[in-house]
Protein backbone atom coordinates (compact mmCIF):
# COMPACT_ATOMS: atom_id res chain seq x y z
CA UNK A 1 0.00 0.00 0.00
CA UNK A 2 1.88 3.15 -0.61
CA UNK A 3 1.24 5.10 2.57
CA UNK A 4 4.24 6.81 4.23
CA UNK A 5 6.65 8.03 1.39
CA UNK A 6 9.78 8.88 3.08
CA UNK A 7 10.32 12.14 3.76
CA UNK A 8 13.99 12.34 2.73
CA UNK A 9 16.80 10.92 0.17
CA UNK A 10 18.53 9.38 3.49
CA UNK A 11 15.82 7.54 4.45
CA UNK A 12 15.31 5.88 0.70
CA UNK A 13 18.84 4.39 0.59
CA UNK A 14 18.03 2.70 4.00
CA UNK A 15 14.79 1.75 2.46
CA UNK A 16 16.66 0.00 -0.57
CA UNK A 17 19.57 -1.17 1.97
CA UNK A 18 16.72 -3.13 4.01
CA UNK A 19 15.21 -4.16 0.95
CA UNK A 20 17.79 -6.14 -0.75
CA UNK A 21 19.23 -7.79 2.49
CA UNK A 22 15.60 -8.96 2.90
CA UNK A 23 14.78 -12.49 3.48
CA UNK A 24 11.11 -14.13 3.11
CA UNK A 25 9.07 -14.79 5.43
CA UNK A 26 9.11 -17.95 6.94
CA UNK A 27 5.43 -18.05 8.69
CA UNK A 28 3.40 -17.32 5.67
CA UNK A 29 4.87 -17.83 1.75
CA UNK A 30 2.49 -15.97 -0.48
CA UNK A 31 3.92 -17.89 -3.35
CA UNK A 32 2.89 -21.56 -2.25
CA UNK A 33 1.18 -23.53 -4.98
CA UNK A 34 -2.97 -22.78 -3.89
CA UNK A 35 -5.36 -22.96 -6.70
CA UNK A 36 -6.19 -19.34 -7.64
CA UNK A 37 -8.63 -17.89 -10.16
CA UNK A 38 -6.01 -16.05 -12.74
CA UNK A 39 -8.67 -12.71 -13.20
CA UNK A 40 -8.27 -12.72 -16.73
CA UNK A 41 -8.48 -9.46 -18.12
CA UNK A 42 -10.86 -8.22 -21.49
CA UNK A 43 -10.69 -5.49 -23.33
CA UNK A 44 -12.07 -2.64 -24.74
CA UNK A 45 -11.11 -0.47 -27.32
CA UNK A 46 -12.14 3.54 -27.41
CA UNK A 47 -10.29 6.26 -29.09
CA UNK A 48 -6.96 4.14 -29.97
CA UNK A 49 -6.50 3.13 -26.76
CA UNK A 50 -7.36 0.01 -25.07
CA UNK A 51 -9.55 -0.48 -21.53
CA UNK A 52 -9.68 -3.78 -19.34
CA UNK A 53 -12.06 -5.03 -17.27
CA UNK A 54 -13.59 -8.11 -15.88
CA UNK A 55 -16.84 -9.71 -14.46
CA UNK A 56 -17.47 -12.02 -11.44
CA UNK A 57 -20.30 -12.90 -9.36
CA UNK A 58 -24.18 -13.71 -10.97
CA UNK A 59 -23.55 -12.94 -14.57
CA UNK A 60 -27.70 -12.11 -14.40
CA UNK A 61 -27.41 -10.62 -11.17
CA UNK A 62 -28.26 -6.78 -10.93
CA UNK A 63 -24.95 -4.71 -12.13
CA UNK A 64 -22.54 -2.92 -9.91
CA UNK A 65 -19.84 -1.73 -11.21
CA UNK A 66 -16.68 -1.50 -8.85
CA UNK A 67 -13.57 0.79 -8.76
CA UNK A 68 -10.32 -0.26 -7.37
CA UNK A 69 -8.08 0.99 -4.95
CA UNK A 70 -4.06 2.18 -5.45
CA UNK A 71 -2.27 0.34 -5.79
CA UNK A 72 -5.34 -1.99 -7.11
CA UNK A 73 -6.31 -4.03 -10.17
CA UNK A 74 -9.28 -6.11 -11.70
CA UNK A 75 -8.40 -8.58 -9.28
CA UNK A 76 -10.03 -7.16 -5.92
CA UNK A 77 -13.31 -8.89 -7.50
CA UNK A 78 -11.87 -11.94 -6.51
CA UNK A 79 -12.05 -11.09 -3.28
CA UNK A 80 -16.27 -10.41 -3.60
CA UNK A 81 -16.90 -12.97 -6.04
CA UNK A 82 -18.10 -15.40 -4.06
CA UNK A 83 -20.36 -13.80 -1.69
CA UNK A 84 -21.74 -11.71 -5.04
CA UNK A 85 -22.54 -15.32 -6.19
CA UNK A 86 -24.51 -15.73 -3.41
CA UNK A 87 -26.41 -12.64 -3.37
CA UNK A 88 -27.36 -12.39 -6.86
CA UNK A 89 -24.93 -9.75 -8.07
CA UNK A 90 -23.31 -9.09 -11.29
CA UNK A 91 -19.72 -7.41 -10.53
CA UNK A 92 -17.82 -5.58 -13.32
CA UNK A 93 -14.44 -3.50 -12.73
CA UNK A 94 -12.74 -1.59 -14.89
CA UNK A 95 -9.08 -0.40 -14.56
CA UNK A 96 -7.98 3.43 -14.89
CA UNK A 97 -5.38 4.18 -17.17
CA UNK A 98 -1.49 2.80 -16.08
CA UNK A 99 -2.87 0.73 -13.70
CA UNK A 100 -3.33 -3.52 -13.96
CA UNK A 101 -4.18 -3.49 -17.92
CA UNK A 102 -5.40 -0.44 -18.86
CA UNK A 103 -3.27 1.77 -21.60
CA UNK A 104 -2.03 4.60 -19.43
CA UNK A 105 -3.64 8.05 -20.56
CA UNK A 106 -2.17 11.00 -19.33
CA UNK A 107 -4.59 14.12 -17.77
CA UNK A 108 -6.90 11.49 -17.13
CA UNK A 109 -9.20 12.77 -14.20
CA UNK A 110 -12.10 11.74 -12.38
CA UNK A 111 -14.61 12.40 -14.62
CA UNK A 112 -12.95 10.74 -17.53
CA UNK A 113 -13.17 7.71 -15.34
CA UNK A 114 -16.98 8.37 -15.23
CA UNK A 115 -17.16 9.14 -19.00
CA UNK A 116 -15.36 5.57 -19.57
CA UNK A 117 -17.86 3.99 -16.98
CA UNK A 118 -20.85 5.16 -19.52
CA UNK A 119 -19.01 3.53 -22.37
CA UNK A 120 -18.78 0.01 -20.50
CA UNK A 121 -22.18 0.29 -19.59
CA UNK A 122 -23.75 1.40 -23.13
CA UNK A 123 -21.18 -1.29 -24.47
CA UNK A 124 -22.77 -4.14 -22.10
CA UNK A 125 -26.80 -2.73 -22.77
CA UNK A 126 -26.58 -1.86 -19.22
CA UNK A 127 -29.02 1.13 -18.14
CA UNK A 128 -28.94 1.08 -14.47
CA UNK A 129 -26.43 0.54 -11.89
CA UNK A 130 -24.90 0.29 -8.83
CA UNK A 131 -21.79 1.63 -7.78
CA UNK A 132 -19.12 0.28 -5.33
CA UNK A 133 -15.80 1.85 -4.72
CA UNK A 134 -12.69 0.95 -2.26
CA UNK A 135 -10.47 3.57 -1.13
CA UNK A 136 -8.98 5.50 -4.13
CA UNK A 137 -12.12 3.81 -5.92
CA UNK A 138 -14.39 6.02 -3.67
CA UNK A 139 -13.75 9.16 -5.80
CA UNK A 140 -14.29 7.78 -9.30
CA UNK A 141 -17.39 6.65 -8.15
CA UNK A 142 -18.63 9.71 -6.52
CA UNK A 143 -17.65 11.12 -10.28
CA UNK A 144 -19.63 9.00 -11.98
CA UNK A 145 -22.50 9.19 -9.44
CA UNK A 146 -22.66 12.94 -9.86
CA UNK A 147 -22.03 12.80 -13.82
CA UNK A 148 -25.29 9.98 -14.72
CA UNK A 149 -27.45 10.56 -11.68
CA UNK A 150 -30.63 9.09 -14.08
CA UNK A 151 -28.26 5.90 -14.32
CA UNK A 152 -27.18 5.43 -10.78
CA UNK A 153 -29.48 3.98 -8.01
CA UNK A 154 -26.87 4.15 -5.64
CA UNK A 155 -22.70 4.74 -4.67
CA UNK A 156 -20.60 3.03 -2.20
CA UNK A 157 -17.69 4.39 -0.89
CA UNK A 158 -15.55 2.01 1.70
CA UNK A 159 -12.78 3.72 2.89
CA UNK A 160 -12.27 6.52 0.49
CA UNK A 161 -11.13 9.75 -0.48
CA UNK A 162 -13.27 13.17 0.28
CA UNK A 163 -12.56 16.03 -2.36
CA UNK A 164 -9.51 18.18 -0.71
CA UNK A 165 -10.94 21.54 -2.30
CA UNK A 166 -13.87 20.79 0.14
CA UNK A 167 -12.25 19.91 3.10
CA UNK A 168 -9.77 22.46 4.35
CA UNK A 169 -8.41 19.97 6.46
CA UNK A 170 -7.57 17.27 4.37
CA UNK A 171 -4.16 17.89 3.96
CA UNK A 172 -3.26 18.68 7.18
CA UNK A 173 -5.07 15.28 8.04
CA UNK A 174 -2.69 13.22 6.24
CA UNK A 175 0.10 14.95 7.88
CA UNK A 176 -1.56 13.41 11.38
CA UNK A 177 -1.68 10.21 10.34
CA UNK A 178 1.64 10.57 8.83
CA UNK A 179 0.25 10.27 5.25
CA UNK A 180 3.04 12.21 3.40
CA UNK A 181 2.19 11.80 -0.05
CA UNK A 182 0.14 14.79 -1.25
CA UNK A 183 2.65 17.06 0.56
CA UNK A 184 5.85 15.68 -1.09
CA UNK A 185 4.22 15.15 -4.47
CA UNK A 186 3.55 18.55 -3.96
CA UNK A 187 6.85 20.03 -2.80
CA UNK A 188 9.22 17.42 -3.53
CA UNK A 189 7.63 15.92 -6.85
CA UNK A 190 10.64 13.77 -8.58
CA UNK A 191 11.35 12.54 -4.78
CA UNK A 192 7.50 11.22 -4.13
CA UNK A 193 8.25 9.85 -7.75
CA UNK A 194 11.31 7.62 -6.92
CA UNK A 195 9.91 6.66 -3.60
CA UNK A 196 7.00 5.52 -5.39
CA UNK A 197 9.51 3.68 -7.91
CA UNK A 198 10.89 1.97 -5.26
CA UNK A 199 7.64 0.67 -3.61
CA UNK A 200 7.39 -0.57 -6.94
CA UNK A 201 10.13 -2.47 -7.11
CA UNK A 202 10.04 -3.62 -3.80
CA UNK A 203 6.47 -5.16 -4.66
CA UNK A 204 7.82 -7.22 -7.82
CA UNK A 205 10.93 -8.18 -6.62
CA UNK A 206 10.48 -8.85 -2.83
CA UNK A 207 6.83 -9.60 -2.09
CA UNK A 208 7.09 -11.21 1.56
CA UNK A 209 9.34 -8.02 2.49
CA UNK A 210 6.58 -5.81 0.88
CA UNK A 211 3.78 -7.96 3.08
CA UNK A 212 6.30 -7.14 6.19
CA UNK A 213 6.24 -3.06 5.17
CA UNK A 214 2.17 -3.11 4.19
CA UNK A 215 1.49 -5.10 7.28
CA UNK A 216 3.73 -3.10 9.81
CA UNK A 217 1.22 -0.21 8.47
CA UNK A 218 -1.67 -1.63 9.32
CA UNK A 219 -3.88 -1.86 12.02
CA UNK A 220 -4.55 -5.35 14.04
CA UNK A 221 -8.14 -5.74 12.17
CA UNK A 222 -6.02 -5.24 9.29
CA UNK A 223 -3.62 -7.95 9.71
CA UNK A 224 -5.86 -10.87 10.92
CA UNK A 225 -7.51 -10.38 7.53
CA UNK A 226 -4.44 -11.36 6.16
CA UNK A 227 -3.74 -14.12 8.10
CA UNK A 228 -5.54 -16.13 5.81
CA UNK A 229 -3.10 -17.97 3.02
CA UNK A 230 -5.40 -17.18 -0.26
CA UNK A 231 -5.91 -13.66 0.69
CA UNK A 232 -2.41 -12.86 1.59
CA UNK A 233 -1.83 -14.65 -1.73
CA UNK A 234 -4.55 -12.62 -3.71
CA UNK A 235 -3.47 -9.24 -1.51
CA UNK A 236 0.04 -9.29 -3.16
CA UNK A 237 -1.17 -10.60 -6.49
CA UNK A 238 -3.39 -7.65 -6.71
CA UNK A 239 -0.96 -5.23 -5.80
CA UNK A 240 1.79 -6.18 -8.35
CA UNK A 241 -0.62 -6.92 -10.89
CA UNK A 242 -1.71 -2.95 -10.15
CA UNK A 243 1.88 -1.63 -11.19
CA UNK A 244 2.66 -3.98 -13.94
CA UNK A 245 3.39 -1.09 -16.10
CA UNK A 246 5.01 1.24 -13.86
CA UNK A 247 4.29 4.07 -11.80
CA UNK A 248 2.88 6.54 -14.17
CA UNK A 249 -0.51 5.01 -13.58
CA UNK A 250 -0.52 5.06 -9.86
CA UNK A 251 0.82 8.35 -9.86
CA UNK A 252 -1.56 10.26 -11.80
CA UNK A 253 -4.13 8.69 -10.00
CA UNK A 254 -3.21 9.71 -6.73
CA UNK A 255 -2.65 13.13 -7.64
CA UNK A 256 -5.76 13.71 -9.49
CA UNK A 257 -7.28 12.53 -5.67
CA UNK A 258 -5.65 14.80 -3.43
CA UNK A 259 -6.19 18.13 -5.85
CA UNK A 260 -9.34 19.50 -5.69
CA UNK A 261 -12.10 18.19 -8.07
CA UNK A 262 -14.27 19.22 -10.86
CA UNK A 263 -17.25 18.75 -9.26
CA UNK A 264 -18.83 19.48 -5.59
CA UNK A 265 -19.96 16.70 -3.42
CA UNK A 266 -22.98 18.80 -2.68
CA UNK A 267 -24.24 18.64 -6.03
CA UNK A 268 -24.40 14.70 -5.80
CA UNK A 269 -27.95 13.58 -5.89
CA UNK A 270 -28.70 9.53 -5.76
CA UNK A 271 -28.21 7.87 -2.08
CA UNK A 272 -24.80 7.57 -1.50
CA UNK A 273 -23.36 5.06 1.46
CA UNK A 274 -19.86 5.79 3.35
CA UNK A 275 -17.90 2.82 5.23
CA UNK A 276 -15.41 4.10 7.36
CA UNK A 277 -13.29 2.24 9.72
CA UNK A 278 -12.35 4.30 12.57
CA UNK A 279 -8.91 2.27 12.75
CA UNK A 280 -8.40 2.96 9.26
CA UNK A 281 -4.49 3.94 8.80
CA UNK A 282 -3.89 4.73 5.62
CA UNK A 283 -7.06 7.16 5.26
CA UNK A 284 -8.01 9.46 7.77
CA UNK A 285 -11.52 8.05 8.99
CA UNK A 286 -12.73 12.24 9.36
CA UNK A 287 -12.83 12.02 5.45
CA UNK A 288 -15.71 9.55 5.58
CA UNK A 289 -17.25 12.34 8.15
CA UNK A 290 -16.86 14.50 5.85
CA UNK A 291 -18.24 13.13 3.11
CA UNK A 292 -21.29 12.17 4.84
CA UNK A 293 -21.16 16.00 6.09
CA UNK A 294 -21.29 17.47 2.42
CA UNK A 295 -23.01 15.28 0.03
CA UNK A 296 -26.92 15.35 0.63
CA UNK A 297 -28.28 11.97 -0.05
CA UNK A 298 -25.58 10.66 2.31
CA UNK A 299 -25.18 8.24 5.16
CA UNK A 300 -22.37 7.04 7.10
CA UNK A 301 -21.31 3.85 9.07
CA UNK A 302 -18.01 4.06 11.01
CA UNK A 303 -16.61 0.72 12.00
CA UNK A 304 -15.01 1.50 15.10
CA UNK A 305 -12.32 -1.67 15.20
CA UNK A 306 -11.75 -1.96 11.71
CA UNK A 307 -9.04 -0.65 9.67
CA UNK A 308 -8.67 -0.07 5.45
CA UNK A 309 -9.04 -3.69 4.32
CA UNK A 310 -12.57 -3.53 5.62
CA UNK A 311 -14.07 -5.01 2.23
CA UNK A 312 -12.11 -8.27 2.44
CA UNK A 313 -14.11 -9.25 5.13
CA UNK A 314 -16.81 -12.28 4.57
CA UNK A 315 -19.19 -10.61 7.62
CA UNK A 316 -18.59 -7.10 5.58
CA UNK A 317 -19.78 -8.28 2.48
CA UNK A 318 -22.56 -9.86 3.25
CA UNK A 319 -23.96 -5.88 4.90
CA UNK A 320 -22.59 -4.53 1.28
CA UNK A 321 -24.47 -7.06 -0.27
CA UNK A 322 -27.53 -6.96 1.85
CA UNK A 323 -27.92 -2.99 1.48
CA UNK A 324 -27.45 -3.58 -3.04
CA UNK A 325 -30.25 -5.93 -2.63
CA UNK A 326 -32.27 -2.88 -1.17
CA UNK A 327 -32.06 -1.49 -5.00
CA UNK A 328 -32.95 -4.30 -6.56
CA UNK A 329 -36.10 -4.27 -9.12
Amino acid sequence: MIRSIPSNIAIVFLLTQLVACATPRIDRNVYDNIPFDKGTAHFSEWDGRKIAWMERGDVNGFPVFYAHGNPGSRLELLFLDKKAQEYGIRLIVLERPGLGRSDYVSDYGLLDFAADLEKLADEKNIDQFGLIGWSSGGPPILATAHQFPERTKFAISISGYTNFGEFDKARELMKNYNLRGPELSEKRPQLFNQAVKLVRWTDLKLPNFYMKMAEAEMPSADRTILEDKQSAELFIRNQQEALKQGTEGAIQDLEVQWAPWSFSLKNIQVPVFIYQGKKDTFVPWEFGEHLANTIPSASLTLIPDAGHLIPLDPIFQDDIFKLVLRYVD
